[in-house]
């Protein structure tokens, strides 16, 4: 039944490690252990998990950061935190940090088995609520809420986050000209070429319409650069494989940045790259506009 579920264990006990790591393992589940949360990371890095279990007292890396930064490579992995001193522990804390449910030590291996069960569910639940039907990205919903995520995180680690709106250039063309199921590869299609554009914990969302937008971490300028580039390559090998008299896709492009020492609200945030994505398709509009006139 969980033969293909793989669950990452973190703690600094051995004994702990080694009886959680046999008990799933009987349980059909798929286990990979550490004493470490560094070690854990660039594990993670190399393989995501489907759940991982992690103390939060640890030597070096705490549990929460921990978590924090796991979620950030894979935010559609399920993370449960364990602790002894339930006194000190905060629920709320652990839940803003990405956690999706906590357990007490002591516990039995079948209230373990429960909580991933509850927490997997509740995971599943919240990322339907926060996903886009058509194209399978965040919605608008679950774009904003991850986004206060990540401005916290930016403030609390003195970051940068880097915003990008996108937005497909004479979309209702392409409804029109070519209908609406057209108009819904266009939009499915360019969801994919973002995918394919940007990183795995680069979090992408379809706000509505035809308007995308993407959340960036602490991205020098040279790594936004890169990241236009390879837009517009990928842009390009789509539009040259359309040999079939339909449409082409265009993206405009418009950027903000969050500056921890001066914090705004996301809300703010999305105003500031609208109106700059407003300034851009005018521009767009007037060379256009000069273009022609100076063909005719």
């Amino acid at each position: 039944m969980h033969n293909k579920t793989f669950v990452m264990i973190v703690d600094d006990d051995v004994s702990i490690l080694d009886i959680l790591r046999q008990s799933l393992s009987m349980e059909g589940y798929t286990c990979q252990a550490f004493t470490r949360g560094e070690d854990a990371l660039k594990a993670l890095e190399r393989m995501p998990a489907e759940v991982m279990l992690t103390d939060i007292v640890m030597p070096g890396m705490q549990g929460l950061e921990l978590v924090s930064k796991a979620k950030r490579l894979h935010p559609a992995m399920t993370t449960i935190v364990m602790t002894g001193l339930i006194e000190e522990f905060s629920y709320d804390e652990a839940i803003r940090f990405g956690a999706a449910d906590f357990i007490k030590k002591p516990f039995t291996i079948q209230e373990l088995l429960v909580r991933i069960k509850h927490a997997k569910l509740q995971d599943q639940l919240r990322e339907l609520s926060m996903t886009d039907e058509l194209t399978g990205l965040s919605n608008r919903r679950g774009f904003f809420a991850f986004a206060q995520q990540q401005m916290k995180h930016a403030r609390r680690n003195g970051e940068r986050m880097v915003l990008l709106f996108a937005d497909l250039d004479d979309f209702k063309v392409i409804n029109d000209t070519f209908g609406h199921e057209a108009g819904d590869r266009a939009l499915v299609d360019a969801a994919q070429i973002l995918v394919e554009t940007f990183r795995e914990s680069d979090i992408i969302a379809r706000l509505g319409g035809d308007e995308f937008a993407v959340i960036l971490g602490n991205t020098p300028d040279a790594g936004i650069e890169a990241v236009r580039n390879r837009l517009e390559e990928r842009l390009a090998g789509y539009n040259a494989g359309r040999n079939d008299g339909t449409f082409r896709l265009a993206v405009s492009v418009a950027l903000t940045v969050f500056d921890p020492a001066k914090p705004v609200t996301v809300d703010e945030l999305v105003r500031q790259a609208d109106e700059r994505m407003y300034e851009q398709k005018q521009q767009k509009k007037t060379k256009a506009g000069r273009r022609a006139a100076s063909e005719s």
